[in-house]
């Protein structure tokens, strides 16, 4: 095998045209000349293709979340990677398009949320021997039944970091349309600032709680396998942001980042029996739909036990379909809090430093910002309010805590 290789996964951005594409490729051929990177290649669906996608499947059944949906949705990576293998080849280079299931990328069956469980490297790495450059589908696995499966939104920096992982290699380049990792989203909060360096444990907190940088999960396999990531440019040649151990990231701010989730929902059920039986029948059942559940709360009120959970947007029909389905006749009354957005902040120096919850409820509470729900952990402090105000309460707290750069 070649000496340096190098996963480097390129989104939907990166390879939105044709044009695009051709820049890739002539990326690829000059890190390979100059730096003798031997690149193994995951390619995003073109920029919009898998939205259009996804709203074909919802024209026919927008709860379908099956086989035929995840083979629909993974068809646009075919494409990506057939025409940049093409671009590769047109500059003389060897290079091969691979869908997930060639390279034996196998995961479960939760269809449209698939975890991959194995990949048999010994094809791909037979292909590196042979001096061709693997073009690889992302976003896309095999279930035991030889079934399509996808791995999520975002989903192809998991595929990346997987192979990573599955070569030993040491890291894995994630390109996007972002120079970096940002204190918060630079078009929601303008003096955001760029991150050098960041946490693994940092990094899974603000992928879960909203930040599209990177897949939650592929953080997840990158901090397991010790495989640095480093999120770069697909349109600028200069250094992005490292993802990294916490002990080689020498900063810890009380707070790195403050980031948000606007396509929220909050489902409120009254009353519901006590205990935990019922709560077990309810998030098993919900589970197994592939239905997300991020905050829960419970309490009592005079007419019983309330309980209270937020969901995404995305799994907002599903959740109604299965509550329609099982519990009507249990004389539950449902609230769909639609139009929520979910605002955080997130950093590992707030581990035992005192004044941190108060500085965060202060800022919304200046603001006349009420929250429907909240979180914490060690490294986190998350409320979901109105998704009218969260542009606002994210640059709020984002000058609270001290993270605005000078404009």
């Amino acid at each position: 095998m070649p000496q340096s290789i190098l996963v480097k996964k390129f989104g939907g951005t990166s390879v939105g045209s044709i044009e695009r594409i051709e820049a890739v490729a002539e990326r690829l051929l000059a890190d390979f000349k100059s730096k003798q990177e031997f690149p193994v290649v995951v390619a995003s669906a073109m920029s919009g293709e898998t939205n259009r996608l996804v709203g074909l499947g919802h024209q026919i059944n927008p709860l379908d979340r099956g086989p035929a949906y995840d083979m629909l949705v993974a068809s646009g990576e075919q494409v990506s990677i057939a025409l940049l293998a093409m671009a590769l080849q047109k500059r003389g280079a060897k290079a091969k398009a691979f869908l997930a299931y060639q390279l034996g990328i196998e995961t479960d069956d939760i269809f449209s949320k698939a975890r991959i469980k194995h990949i048999r490297a010994d094809r791909l790495k037979a292909e590196i021997d042979r001096g061709v450059i693997p073009i690889v589908a992302g976003f896309q696995g095999v279930d035991a039944d030889q079934n399509i499966t996808t791995l999520g939104r975002g989903g192809s920096d998991t595929s990346a970091v997987a192979l990573a992982a599955s070569l030993n290699l040491p890291c894995c380049e994630i390109y996007t349309d972002v120079a970096k990792v940002c204190s918060a989203d630079p078009r929601i909060v303008s003096k955001a600032r760029e991150l050098d360096k960041i946490s693994f444990e940092e990094m899974m907190e603000m992928a879960s709680l909203g930040s599209k940088v990177l897949h939650i999960r592929s953080v997840e396999i990158a901090a397991k396998y010790g495989v640095r990531l480093h999120v770069r440019s697909s349109f600028e040649n200069r250094d992005g942001t490292w993802i990294l151990p916490e002990g080689e990231t020498m900063e810890n701010a009380l707070v790195s980042s403050v980031t948000h989730d606007a396509s929220t929902v909050v489902v409120e059920l009254e009353p519901v029996p006590a205990g935990s039986e019922f709560l077990a029948q309810l998030f098993t059942q919900l589970a197994a739909r592939g239905v997300s559940i991020d905050i829960i709360t419970q309490s009592r009120t005079p007419e019983g036990q309330r309980l209270a959970f937020s969901i995404t947007e995305e799994d907002l029909p599903l959740t109604k379909s299965l509550l329609a389905e099982n519990f009507q006749d249990k004389k539950i009354n449902v609230r769909w809090l639609e139009k929520m957005a979910k605002v955080s902040i997130v950093g590992v120096g707030m581990r035992n430093h005192p004044g941190v919850a108060a500085g965060f409820f202060k800022t919304l509470a200046r603001l006349g910002i009420s929250t429907h729900l909240v979180t914490t952990s060690e490294i986190k402090i998350s409320a979901v309010i109105d998704q009218a105000r969260f542009k606002e309460a994210a640059a709020a707290l984002h000058t609270e805590f001290h993270l605005d750069r000078d404009l």
